[in-house]
């Protein structure tokens, strides 16, 4: 045998093994780094990934992300991820780079959640690993596609006749639990009304389209409809919180008579509506006591009543209209929004997209923190 031959079949135990590493692969559920950045004019929602490359962020098109507005400098800011962490550099803006209200006076660390205010613009920095990201992304567009259903409830706006009726809804990032609807009984009554689902989220919003189709639908069996607190009994008696996952909703239903000129209502847990007569007075709060429908049963509702007028305005909102955090941190309430309903109106602006410029305007940058209802109805 041959020195080559031996050396081919020696003993295991006398070989030198050798072993590969496996090919290095990217990590399975890595940590990403997201920017969203919220719609504004010129600007539509969007989510940037940061990498290693620096993102520049300013108004003209050399920048990464270009936003659009004479508040935003040629280069505004930079981002840059070091380390697993993000860092947010102001690039000697005129205007300045806000975070979290406050404006940055050299390199900071953003955490997550952290809001970025450069002009007009809103961006909001997230972080998590991949998978939990993309859940998330999941539960955002099943809120939406509630958001939507929800929306396509509405009942058209109504231009011209005895009573004319406009309204806008603007839905929250967390979807809230809005409703409303309107509409003739007979020649000369026509209902209205609004509801707010406590909470957020998907099943909020499916209890509010489970209500305004029953309202809508007139959907109660032997109940009269032009009588509220008939409404309210049977509204309650059927959606009772421990047959709803535990939840309930707020509702103020109206019933305007023009051939009797009067306006009867009835309220369960929820803030007036306000009722302009002509002649300049103040808004009157159409209000009686009761707790929200699905809480108690068997709640005695009472009927208030209020006189109708030509010339009159009824007003409808959520409590997303008024419960504002305003820019300076400050918790705004009903008080603050209601002089605006006096105020004077804008030239060929709707009444209720006045209203709801007022609420932005009221509130710090940013979606609001939930759901918006507002309704006008004007009596001819």
């Amino acid at each position: 045998m041959t020195e080559d031959a031996t050396e081919r079949h020696a003993p295991d135990s006398d070989r030198t093994m050798l072993r590969r590493l496996a090919p290095a692969t990217a990590e399975e559920n890595p940590v990403v780094h997201l920017i969203e950045v919220e719609p504004a004019e010129g600007v539509a929602a969007q989510r940037i990934r940061l990498g290693p490359a620096p993102l520049l962020i300013g108004r003209t098109g050399q920048n990464g992300l270009v936003l659009p507005s004479p508040d935003v400098s040629r280069s505004h800011c930079v981002l840059v991820l070091e380390d697993d962490a993000v860092i947010v550099t102001d690039l000697g803006s005129t205007n300045g780079t806000l975070v979290d209200g406050r404006v940055t006076g050299g390199p900071t660390r953003l955490m997550p959640g952290s809001r970025l205010r450069l002009g007009p613009f809103t961006l909001v920095y997230r972080s998590g690993r991949s998978s939990d990201l993309a859940r998330e992304e999941e539960v955002e567009r099943d809120l939406a596609r509630a958001g939507r259903y929800v929306a396509a409830l509405l009942p058209p706006p109504i231009a011209e006749g005895r009573i004319l009726a406009d309204w806008r809804f603007v839905p929250s990032a967390r979807i809230g639990g809005d409703g409303f609807g309107y509409g003739w009984l007979d020649e000369d009554r026509f209902a209205v009304w609004l509801l707010d689902v406590a909470g957020h989220g998907a099943g909020s919003a499916l209890l509010a389209a489970s209500a305004m189709n029953t309202l809508r639908e007139h959907g109660l069996p032997g109940v009269d409809f032009a009588d509220p607190v008939a409404v309210m009994e049977a509204v309650n008696a059927r959606f009772q919180m421990d047959r709803h996952g535990g939840l309930f909703f707020s509702l103020w239903y109206g019933v305007c008579d023009l051939a009797a000129s009067r306006l009867a209502f009835g309220c369960a847990g929820q803030h007036p509506a306000y009722l302009i007569l002509p002649g300049g007075e103040a808004p009157a709060p159409l209000h009686v006591k009761a707790p929200a429908i699905g809480i108690t049963p068997d709640w005695p509702f009472r009927r208030g009543e209020a006189e109708l007028a030509p010339g009159a305005r009824l007003h409808l909102f959520s409590d997303g209209a008024f419960e504002l955090t305003a820019p300076d941190g400050r918790e705004l309430g009903l008080s603050d929004f209601l002089p605006h309903l006096q105020a004077p109106e804008a030239a060929e602006l709707p009444e209720p997209e006045r209203l709801l410029r007022t609420v932005r305007d009221l509130a710090r940058p940013g979606p609001l923190d939930d759901d918006v209802s507002i309704l006008t109805l004007d009596f001819a």
